[in-house]
């Protein structure tokens, strides 16, 4: 069975991207629309390529290869076109991510703006530390499985990321929406504008609505990487 393109990016593009192995500035990531194994285990193919060689290539499809079944709708991605934006983005906070000091003030400040705008209250996690959806670089979000360490299996570096997430925004990270998004008279999630198809563009999962993240080598991105979901 053919793989599900899920997304391409160009190094022009994407100012954090990592160079693949020989300089590949083009990297593409696709998903086998079956599950393996007893586990139900998910597979994955990152393809990195030379986008100078691709763009001239006189081989491509007339048509994408189509999967003729899939179990659930959102196995399939909706056609969507990335806009690359640069964000700052701080550490997830819990256990020795940051120091334990640090932590305590970010809990307590927490607490203080959970008591002062309830449900809607911003959190350091959710609205000032990592955006949800896909991203490339900064640090990886472990809002399922708490903090582990991601390192290289042939050289030990720790490992640089792309993270797939299936949402752009969520309860707890309104704040990371684009203001062309946004309804300035609302205030969470009711001030999206165009409801779920804009809160999910892409219209996948990753397991139970949680992110792909892709671990490569900054050493060598010849390296095996390796998959998380988290």
């Amino acid at each position: 069975m053919p793989f599900v393109a899920l997304a391409q990016f160009f190094g022009r593009d994407v100012p954090g991207l990592a160079a693949g192995p020989g300089g590949a500035d083009l990297v593409q990531l696709f998903r086998c629309p079956f599950t393996h194994g007893p586990h139900q285990e998910r597979r994955y193919l990152l393809q990195w390529r030379s986008a100078a060689q691709t763009e001239r290539a006189d081989h491509f499809l007339a048509a994408a290869p189509e999967v003729p079944l899939f179990w659930w709708e959102h196995e399939l991605p909706e056609p969507c076109v990335v806009h690359p934006e640069e964000v700052d983005t701080c550490p997830w906070a819990e256990d020795d991510t940051l120091p334990a000091a640090l932590i305590a003030r970010i809990d307590a400040w927490d607490d203080t703006q959970a008591a002062e705008d309830g449900r809607d209250a911003p959190s350091y996690q959710g609205a000032l530390s990592i955006p949800p959806g896909w991203r490339v670089g900064g640090f990886p979000s472990w809002a399922s499985t708490g903090p582990m360490d991601i390192i290289c299996a042939s050289c030990a570096a720790p490992m640089l990321l792309l993270a797939a997430g299936g949402g752009e925004m969520d309860p707890d990270s309104h704040s990371w929406m684009p203001l062309e998004d946004r309804d300035p008279t609302r205030r969470g999630m009711a001030s999206i504008r165009g409801g779920q198809p804009v809160a999910q563009p892409t219209r996948l999962r990753f397991g139970r609505d949680r992110d792909l993240q892709v671990f490569i080598c900054p050493t060598d991105p010849g390296h095996p990487h390796q998959w998380v979901l988290s």
